[in-house]
């Protein structure tokens, strides 16, 4: 898979909106037939590609995925955040650099449906993970009290 992931995120940063959307919709369904190694292997380029995104354009494309997870059905939002939660504990200097507070006014910016459907599931996997205290020490706690975690 190479640098897969950190290719595509830099090309979807670069798209206008019609078109990040509708290739960022392909690229989670392909997501959710991978294989399981698959799917940690691609969360962990992302998170090692995010960082050199310009925050801005990491905003708009966070939006956007955000937007789109929302639409998909709790199991596979699940699947998403559990793997993501996986990987930064895992590894948790991946998500050091990332710009907490533009990604939590994005998630903000969701209209209310949306925002209670992800949160709904984030909040589900955190109570399945055995150490999810880890994880909520390396979020910024004005990021834990917007999705209702603090």
């Amino acid at each position: 898979m190479n640098n897969a992931a950190g290719n595509i995120i830099h090309i979807l940063a670069d798209q206008p909106d019609f078109l990040r959307k509708q290739m960022l919709k392909n690229r989670l369904k392909e997501f959710y037939e991978m294989s399981d190694d698959e799917k940690s292997e691609m969360i962990n380029m992302a998170l090692a590609a995010v960082p050199t995104i310009d925050p801005n354009k990491l905003s708009i494309l966070f939006k956007t995925w955000l937007e789109l997870l929302s639409e998909f059905d709790a199991e596979k939002r699940g699947v998403m955040f559990q793997t993501y939660c996986m990987q930064i504990l895992a590894n948790p200097c991946s998500i050091a650099k990332l710009d907490f507070k533009s990604l939590t006014t994005a998630f903000v910016s969701l209209d209310q449906v949306q925002r209670e459907r992800l949160t709904d599931s984030l909040h589900e996997v955190l109570l399945g993970l055995p150490n999810r205290s880890e994880i909520l020490k390396i979020i910024p706690e004005h990021s834990l009290k917007t999705v209702g975690l603090k």
